[in-house]
């Protein structure tokens, strides 16, 4: 079955498009939800959410691509996919209410930024596989998780991050930075296990 015939399907509802179409991103995307998610029942929760979305307004990719509105940039379908799934992890995010992004006009001492017998960025790269890594990542409060994978991996600008988390820039930027300062504590926690 091509893409075109995909999207048709899907855009009628069938079932074998859509279950086709899932499994094709399903590998995908479940990366996606797992750096979003602090485990993996969340981020299966995060994964079918988000097809749920797909599936009951496919037709939001049309005017994305830029079929339906021609103003609009095209979008591919699975960038379009992508940015759904992160639009449920947020939304899961949001729904937990756990957490509150609170900007902090507390930094952090020198004496933590660098602590004496730390060990070293060459170190960290040397000894952190991708499953320490993600364990790492997944240690982080879920706003910071969120900000973190949002800018530093799937290339959110500050201003759209703001928008899409109703926090402010500086907030988003001073998450980002505690968010970078606790994922290298976690890092350094995990390699000096091993």
């Amino acid at each position: 079955m091509t893409e075109e015939d995909l999207i048709r399907g899907c855009l009628k509802h069938e079932h074998t498009s859509q279950r086709e179409l899932y499994n094709l991103y399903f590998g995908k995307m479940m990366s996606v939800c797992i750096r979003y998610a602090k485990d993996q029942k969340e981020a299966k929760a995060i994964l079918l959410n988000g097809f749920r979305n797909i599936f009951n307004e496919f037709k939001r990719f049309l005017e994305a691509s830029g079929k339906v509105k021609k103003d609009h940039a095209a979008t591919s379908l699975e960038e379009w996919i992508k940015k759904e799934i992160i639009t449920a992890a947020i939304q899961q995010m949001h729904n937990n209410k756990k957490e509150y992004f609170v900007s902090s006009t507390v930094s952090m001492r020198d004496s933590e930024k660098s602590p004496n017998g730390e060990i070293s960025d060459e170190q960290i790269t040397k000894f952190a596989n991708k499953q320490v890594i993600l364990n790492a990542l997944q240690g982080l409060t879920s706003s910071y998780r969120a900000i973190y994978n949002l800018h530093e991996i799937d290339g959110y600008s500050y201003p759209e991050i703001s928008k899409l988390l109703d926090i402010s820039e500086y907030t988003a930027k001073d998450s980002l930075s505690k968010a970078k300062f606790n994922l290298r504590r976690n890092l350094v926690r995990m390699i000096s296990k091993q």
